[in-house]
């Protein structure tokens, strides 16, 4: 498009802006320094497992001692039990032996004494009764015979109920010392049970002591252990949020640059000297249009902004479109119409890349006001 014999050439090239371009270059420098070509990886250096604390081994090194305690105090009171035991099963019904072990040693010179006392006393009787037959004639008689047979009965008897008796006090003092040993032995056992019970109950009460202590302990070092555990976590992943810092500051500018648009047509504008507005008129194409238009000759005007000097806003149009007043840079006079970039639905580009505007689109009447 040319006025007063000035013509405007455009060309357009694909090409970045300055500062997107050097945000790029800062960006493959970030990149390549982060973890391009020749990276070196770098290990973590701290600790990652919590080691046992203090009082857990401490409660480790206790666990063995206790087990060689209990033993030990079972080794203690089992003799308790053990008598405990034995002495009830003694305590039953007594046996025979254990009687014997209460017979008098006695018994059969007591036994023997009182036989012969009783043998005495019947010979006196026999004595009595002969001397008795020869004062009455009757001696060697058959009633004399018959006496002395009674006596010699009566004595057998007498002798034989006596044992019997002497024998049948003995065993029962006998048994019944033997029932008192036993109804001891219960009683020593039961005592004996009970100090075994006792010793027992103090045994178990103080490995149960010792047991709560050390697990007191292996519960405040396990939590001791996990502080330590959370703290060497949170150092770990301190680290690794250091390590993948300059990838997500890459990404993060990548991101942001990615969504910008990239290649853009850049237009360069140049002149040079061509011919008339008239001799433009007479051209081919949309240029001559919109000349024609701009001298009401047909629906075009040229409306592009950078052909356009001294613009003033007036007012808008029924449907919001805004109006200005303008002069074009190289013509005389001043003009009233819209801005092409304003209303693109009305908007095409000639062959010289600026923009007009068929006004038949439009409610506003382009014209020239002087």
């Amino acid at each position: 498009m040319c006025f007063g014999g000035t013509t405007y050439q455009t060309t357009q090239k694909s090409e970045l802006p300055p500062w997107l371009e050097d945000a790029y270059k800062r960006l493959t420098q970030q990149a390549e320094a982060a973890g391009g070509i020749g990276a070196k990886y770098v290990p973590y250096g701290g600790e990652r497992l919590a080691p046992f604390t203090a009082q857990q081994q401490a409660a480790m090194a206790g666990a063995t001692p206790v087990s060689t305690y209990y033993g030990q105090e079972r080794q203690a009171y089992k003799p308790y039990t053990d008598y405990a035991t034995q002495a009830t099963m003694q305590a039953a019904a007594p046996t025979i032996g254990m009687v014997d072990q209460y017979m008098n040693p006695y018994q059969q010179a007591v036994i023997d004494t009182t036989l012969q006392e009783q043998q005495r006393r019947s010979d006196i009787q026999g004595q009595a009764m002969r001397d008795q037959a020869v004062k009455s004639g009757a001696f060697g008689g058959a009633r004399q015979g018959v006496q002395e047979a009674e006596r010699q009965r009566n004595l057998a008897d007498l002798q034989a109920r006596t044992e019997a008796q002497l024998r049948a006090q003995n065993y029962q003092q006998a048994v019944g010392q033997a029932q008192e040993q036993q109804r001891r032995l219960a009683g020593m056992g039961q005592q004996m049970g009970g100090l075994g019970a006792q010793r027992m109950q103090l045994g178990a009460a103080g490995i149960g002591g010792v047991q709560r202590g050390l697990q007191g302990m292996q519960q405040a070092g396990a939590q001791q252990q996990q502080q330590l555990q959370r703290g060497m976590d949170i150092a770990y992943g301190d680290f690794l949020k250091q390590q993948q810092f300059p990838y997500s500051q890459a990404a993060f500018t990548g991101g942001i640059l990615g969504g910008l648009p990239s290649p853009q047509m850049a237009t360069v504008y140049g002149q040079q000297p061509g011919p008339s507005p008239f001799q433009q008129i007479g051209g081919a194409g949309l240029a001559g249009l919109g000349m024609a238009g701009m001298f009401g000759m047909g629906p075009f005007a040229g409306s592009d902004i950078r052909l356009k000097t001294d613009i003033k806003p007036i007012g808008k149009s029924p449907s919001g479109v805004n109006i200005y007043s303008f002069q074009y840079k190289d013509q005389e006079g001043t003009y009233e119409g819209v801005m092409a970039h304003e209303v693109p639905w009305a908007s095409v580009m000639n062959d010289n890349g600026y923009y007009i505007v068929d006004y038949s689109k439009v409610d506003v009447e382009f014209k020239k006001l002087n």
